[in-house]
């Protein structure tokens, strides 16, 4: 009993307290070139740093922030440290990030499902012309490949809360342990 209430504290201690902002396929859009742009409010990389806000950057990086309405917001203050692609760059939306003292870009994991997905075709007429080939290699395939990707994130996301607990634990016995001593 006191090994679950145990637990259950130390997976409550260990849980970050990020906002959690649900992203919505409206708030992604791709250039005729395939470049991926974001106007949602997301503003963690895919390696869940901070976002920097992009107005606090603007005097450093003058070559890449330089247009009040390249963000797609009413200016750059309201694009606030969300996901944004001023640059368009190939890879889509990323921020700047703090690691170290050190200011770096960083892609944001926002809108990348879009880029691989294949679309069906439109018009009626050239459904039959589709074959079971190109249904198997492309539109099956890229949804097997999100399902990969989506199950190694859980799967990184399960190990770190497990270490963690380890980690609570581990600490819980050796002060238990110092007590008795």
């Amino acid at each position: 009993m006191l090994l679950h209430l145990l637990t259950i504290i130390t997976i409550i201690n260990s849980l970050t307290g990020k906002p959690i902002i649900a992203r919505n396929v409206s708030d992604c859009t791709i250039t005729e070139d395939g470049i991926l742009l974001y106007h949602g409010q997301h503003s963690f990389t895919k390696f869940e740093h901070e976002c920097l806000p992009w107005n606090d950057l603007q005097t450093v990086f003058t070559e890449i922030i330089n247009e009040p309405n390249f963000f797609n917001d009413a200016s750059i203050k309201l694009a606030k440290n969300y996901c944004r692609n001023p640059n368009m760059n190939i890879n889509g939306p990323w921020c700047f990030i703090q690691n170290e003292g050190i200011i770096t870009m960083e892609q944001c994991d926002v809108c990348q499902s879009l880029a691989p997905r294949s679309t069906l075709p439109t018009d009626i007429g050239s459904i039959d012309e589709a074959t079971n080939d190109d249904f198997n290699n492309g539109f099956f395939q890229n949804i097997r490949d999100e399902f990969k990707r989506y199950f190694a994130y859980i799967r990184e996301k399960f190990k770190q809360i497990f270490e963690r607990i380890r980690q609570g634990i581990r600490k819980v016995t050796s002060r238990i342990s110092e007590q008795f001593d």
